[in-house]
């Protein structure tokens, strides 16, 4: 099960930590370390890319709750230096770039921020989506559609990003 989908799930947890390889890698195997851990309880709803695709996102969630946690404690304890190097700077948009597009992505309702999810960072297909979700394929499509609209306008209006 490894060797088949651990290129799937690391490029999804890739996409989701913002090209952050190391965390990428590190995420993979807690992924599949879970999926060892619950085996038992998988009911074959849904294919095991789709399932081990769910279990990468709640860790994910998990790990950058703890990481919003971290920062938030470094940030009290030390101040920012006023100037930064080129690549710090380029680091530094780049997260800024990706907190906006998980703030953008939080206003969207559910089950439609739960469809953009799969898709755009995971690219199941709709009918995985429809099986996880509950919601027919073709609404999960338009959803995903719409949803991408939503946020094209939110990080143009709110951020002054252009996607």
């Amino acid at each position: 099960m490894y060797e088949k989908y651990q290129p799937d799930v690391y490029r999804f947890l890739l996409y989701l930590s913002g090209g952050a390889h190391d965390a990428a890698e590190e995420l993979t195997q807690e992924c599949f370390y879970q999926a060892f851990l619950s085996f038992g309880k998988f009911r074959g709803d849904c294919t095991v890319k789709t399932w081990l695709c769910q279990i990468a996102k709640n860790v994910y969630g998990k790990y950058l709750r703890k990481e919003i946690r971290q920062r938030q404690i470094a940030r009290q304890q030390t101040e920012m230096p006023e100037t930064l190097a080129p690549s710090a700077a380029d680091r530094a948009e780049q997260r800024e770039q990706l907190c906006a597009v998980r703030k953008a992505m939080e206003t969207l309702s559910e089950p439609m921020r739960t469809v953009a999810e799969y898709r755009m960072f995971s690219g199941l297909s709709y009918a995985e989506i429809a099986s996880l979700t509950g919601v027919n394929a073709q609404t999960a499509a338009v959803m995903c559609s719409r949803a991408r609209q939503k946020l094209r306008t939110i990080l143009r209006e709110e951020y002054g990003y252009e996607i």
